[in-house]
């Protein structure tokens, strides 16, 4: 078992709504439909206000810090937007992130999601940087992300950019297989008050209140409290688990025009979250003791951020931001402890007629201090990293329908030193409504607190005569960077005006990925009582390839009903190098599903109702003894005037009770079907 699964160990009726809604989702309605309640305070009823054509041209600014338009970007890039956020029913981002095809989304237990994309799933999916408002959430002690911590209220957010493949050139390390950017609305766009309250089975209640207003002539702000709580799943078909899950969330976000040229926002929030678990462990201060428990975590974050845009007299633009954040986690029997200083400086400028060109610096520190928890413990307990980064990226207009982008990002860590993450794109428009584009990119990840000082002890092994021995897992202090070379060819296009189409495809290789390699047993009597010692250190002798596609499509079939099919293929191969002796590392390919399919349709009916149904189906994980499943989640939302909505949201209604992930360190749940009601009342200044 591998040292980032031993990690994530150690926290070690509505039916028949739904069977109509499929049967209208294959076979269609020739009702004839009036307006919709888009939003409290706006209603449109024709879906086509937002169509094909702009979907294809909507901005982006994830791919190069840059704006532009989605039909030039040399990259796999899918956008959830304000509409799809709404429409989903979801209550939280990783339900939100489903949609998006080449994203696995996996629920562990109450609390814990794996989210990966292109593969290597697990709890700390360690090749996805997650950002929010340009703001890092993963944890440099595992690479991974506690999506526990990262609540951000539904309502407040803009559009989630998912990059599916490297971002290296621009977001640096840890952006191997993806980028997801959640990116929430200025203030100026959230004026008047929000209050929304819902409540539906298995104990799960939300409350949301928010204001916001102007400041002067020239600001806006917004201030909001969040509460939630999510009630225990099931842990076998009879018992219920003791994985439920509260948070409390207070943030505000404020926007101001300083002048023509520059604007400054300033955010921040404090998230308090609660949660319980059930954990299978060995206590290390009380050899040899491994029991089965409930476990309770908590954890206190905090952040705020300040961001500095100009336009400069040459039309060039620049952005400073400096943010802060920290948390203070208490799990497993410990803490850890990490705080984290950030500024970033970028800026856009344009050389003569064909080169338009992207720069910036960047600088982060951190630091943590992490105790002694039940079985693991890190050495030394308290550590601080710098990271110095530098990037360029050029697009070049080779004539009026070819542009090349080349780009590196230089980047130096306390671990690895120098690492060079470059990039070069083509983008090819034979006509305005298409788009073929190819990309080829090196991104790292480098290494984590929990890949060069972490000690677990996994497991006990009973011997002979009464004496036991503890399988423990250890860091290694001069791990390499793992290392992704990526190919990727992709085609877009406006079909008719009525249908777009997104096809995507990659074959990516990676060198240095992690094995766990045995070493020769010994005999210790501290801590006592002794016993013997049965290591496994962690290194990097494993290379991997993966391949695939995706591919996705918006239908207008009539003005008043929207199809979204999707599609992913993946296939993965890990493997030991010679020089390994790591028997298990292979297993990792079976972490994820070979196929995944998705099928969404918004309907306006009359009166200002909405139904919006998504069936997935997703494959088995055999060597995990998951099996494949499908899934429907369904939502009728009523417009009442111009400022409330009522919805009522059904999720998981083809099963009572299904698994979505394998991993027993903690013991995984089994996922309920849940029927959810919810208003919202938007109430001007």
């Amino acid at each position: 078992m591998h040292t980032s699964k031993i990690l994530a160990g150690a926290r070690t009726s509505c039916a028949g709504c739904g069977t109509l809604g499929a049967f209208l989702l294959t076979f269609g309605s020739c009702v004839t439909y009036g307006q919709s309640a888009q939003s409290p305070s706006t209603t449109q009823g024709d879906l086509t206000q937002v169509s094909i054509e702009s979907l294809m041209n909507m901005e982006v600014t994830s791919v190069s810090k840059k704006e532009q338009k989605i039909s030039k970007v040399a990259a796999a890039i899918f956008v959830i937007t304000q509409e799809d956020i709404r429409r989903s029913g979801a209550r939280n981002i990783p339900d939100l992130l489903r949609i998006v095809p080449g994203v696995n989304v996996a629920q562990l237990d109450a609390n814990i999601w794996v989210i990966s994309i292109r593969g290597f799933a697990d709890r700390f999916a360690d090749k996805v940087l997650v950002l929010i408002d340009g703001r890092s959430a993963y944890t440099p002690t595992s690479s991974g992300v506690y999506w526990d911590q990262q609540d951000v209220p539904l309502e407040d957010i803009d559009r989630i950019e998912v990059i599916r493949g490297p971002g290296g050139t621009v977001w640096g390390a840890n952006a191997v297989n993806g980028v997801i950017n959640i990116i929430t609305k200025n203030a100026k766009g959230t004026l008047g008050g929000l209050l929304s309250a819902g409540a539906g089975s298995g104990e799960n209640t939300q409350e949301l209140v928010q204001y916001g207003g102007k400041i002067g002539t020239n600001g806006a702000y917004r201030v909001f409290g969040k509460h939630f709580n999510v009630g225990n799943l099931a842990a076998t078909d009879t018992a219920e688990a003791a994985d439920g899950w509260h948070t409390l969330h207070g943030g505000f976000r404020s926007d101001w025009s300083l002048s023509g040229r520059d604007t400054l926002t300033v955010q921040g929030d404090l998230v308090r979250t609660g949660e319980g678990e059930t954990v299978n462990v060995v206590l290390a201060n009380a050899l040899p003791q491994q029991p089965t428990f409930n476990s309770r975590t908590t954890a206190d974050a905090g952040d705020i951020l300040t961001r500095w845009n100009r336009t400069l007299k040459n039309g060039s633009d620049m952005s400073l931001q400096v943010y802060y954040d920290g948390y203070d986690r208490h799990e497993e029997g410990g803490v850890e402890d990490r705080k984290t200083l950030d500024l970033d400086f970028s800026h856009h400028l344009t050389a003569g007629s064909r080169h338009d060109i992207v720069w910036g610096l960047g600088y982060r520190v951190t630091t943590d201090d992490i105790t002694p928890k039940y079985s693991k413990s890190f050495a030394p307990p308290q550590r601080t990293d710098n990271l110095f980064s530098a990037f360029v990226q050029d697009e070049m207009e080779v004539m009026s329908s070819v542009w090349f982008t080349l780009g590196s990002k230089v980047e130096h860590n306390a671990y690895t030193g120098f690492e060079f993450e470059p990039s070069a794109q083509l983008v090819w428009q034979p006509t305005t409504n298409q788009t073929l584009w190819a990309s080829a990119a090196r991104a790292v990840r480098q290494p984590a607190r929990a890949d060069t000082a972490i000690r677990i002890d996994t497991s006990i092994v009973p011997l002979d005569n009464g004496n036991f021995g503890v399988v423990q897992i250890a860091g290694t202090p001069n791990r390499k960077a793992e290392e992704l070379l990526s190919y990727q060819l992709g085609y877009r296009a406006e079909l008719a005006k009525q249908l777009s189409f997104a096809l995507a495809t990659f074959l990516n290789f990676y060198h240095h990925l992690q094995t766990d390699e045995p070493g020769a047993p010994f005999f210790v009597t501290s801590p006592g009582p002794a016993h013997t010692v049965f290591p496994v250190v962690s290194d990097d002798q494993a290379h991997g390839r993966t391949y695939g596609a995706e591919i996705f499509a918006n239908w207008d079939i009539t003005s008043r009903w929207r199809v979204s099919p999707g599609f992913t293929f993946l296939r993965m191969h890990v493997a030991a190098d010679a020089s390994s002796l790591d028997s298990a590392v292979g297993s990792v390919s079976g972490d994820v599903p070979n196929h995944k399919f998705e099928i969404r349709s918004r309907l306006n009916l009359p009166r200002n109702v909405q139904w919006d149904t998504t069936l997935y189906h997703v494959d088995a994980l055999p060597d995990q003894g998951v099996p494949g499943y499908s899934r429907l989640d369904t939502r009728v939302g009523w417009g009442i005037g111009e400022s409330t909505v009522l919805s009522v949201v059904g999720q998981n209604l083809l099963a009572p009770r299904h698994a979505e992930f394998g991993d027993d360190t903690p013991l995984h749940t089994l996922i309920r079907r849940t029927v959810y009601g919810q208003i919202e009342w938007r109430f001007a200044r």
